[in-house]
């Protein structure tokens, strides 16, 4: 018995020591995945009042899903590997959202919780919407179009500062987002060399260009006029899209033909399920391996090919 006691306080504090370092582990997981979704300060695209800057807008606000509206300063975060594992590509992502608001959590967050682990850094794009902007569709097209050209000369502009390849500086958008990024491939520049700004110098012309679940107010038919110097052209969509609103599939084949004609290199992965929100990298789709959710790994295969 006096063997006993003196046992069962041994087991005791031993369980006190390990307990904490049991769990270390899961406590680190969670530290670094937290690290990795910190939003980075916002990196305005302009310093001071951007161009066309919309006067006397209400306030931009973020609901509880993680949307966000009203913007009128567009501005990019950055979402960086962990160090030293970073492959010196970058993701621009671009929300989607109609053009009147950015569902930031779902296609940017997301998309950097499974892009940072892959070595891939994500730089969310928080471009103007309408409202607060007033205009026709052409008009916010047009805005946005400034604000992602901006974007790209920007990261290209600090690159080294951030580890990244100017080389290797791509955009990706969803629904709103991917007409954007559609829009920008077929309408980038090379810089102008004469600019007093250093960032206006260099090109905006992003290395390649995804579109998921692209959309164009519901249309069939494609508004873009790409060029024979397009960057490759990425495209995920799924059969039962623009059934109930979202974006008709036909929209995406006419872009692929149209890349095709030209000779620019274009990939479409089509799904049966999905709909609408086929792109999107929610956790749960990721863990179950649901098939859309694997279209960074059928993109990155796709790319390198090409190299």
């Amino acid at each position: 018995m006096n063997f006993v006691k003196p046992m069962i306080r041994f087991y005791v504090l031993l369980m006190i020591f390990l307990v904490p370092v049991m769990a270390l582990p899961s406590a680190a997981i969670s530290e670094t995945k937290a690290a990795q979704q910190k939003v980075s300060e916002p990196v305005f695209l302009w310093d001071g009042i951007p161009p066309q800057f919309q006067n006397e807008a209400p306030p931009e606000t973020t609901n509880e899903r993680g949307a966000i509206s009203n913007v009128t300063k567009p501005a990019i975060s950055l979402f960086l590997p962990p160090e030293g594992t970073g492959t010196g590509m970058a993701l621009m992502v671009c929300a989607g959202g109609g053009y009147g608001s950015l569902d930031w959590k779902t296609h940017v967050i997301y998309a950097a919780e499974v892009f940072n682990p892959m070595g891939v850094a994500v730089i969310g794009l928080k471009y103007r919407t309408r409202p607060p902007f007033r205009g026709s569709n052409e008009q916010i097209q047009a805005l946005t179009l400034l604000d992602a050209k901006r974007a790209v000369r920007l990261v290209r502009h600090r690159a080294k500062q951030w580890g990244l390849d100017p080389h290797q500086i791509g955009i990706a958008g969803y629904s709103a987002g991917g007409n954007l990024a559609m829009n920008l491939a077929a309408n980038f520049d090379s810089g102008d060399p004469k600019s007093a700004d250093p960032i206006e110098r260099e090109s905006s012309r992003p290395d390649f260009s995804i579109g998921l679940a692209t959309w164009h107010w519901r249309q069939k038919k494609s508004p873009f006029t790409f060029r024979k110097d397009s960057p490759p052209v990425f495209l995920v969509h799924a059969t039962n899209d623009g059934i109930k609103g979202g974006a008709p599939i036909e929209l995406p084949k006419e872009i692929t033909a149209d890349l095709q004609k030209l000779g620019v290199p274009v990939k479409m992965a089509i799904f049966d399920v999905g709909a609408h929100g086929v792109g999107n990298l929610i956790p749960q789709r990721v863990k179950r391996g649901f098939p859309p959710a694997k279209w960074p790994e059928l993109f990155l295969d796709w790319y390198q090919s090409l190299n």
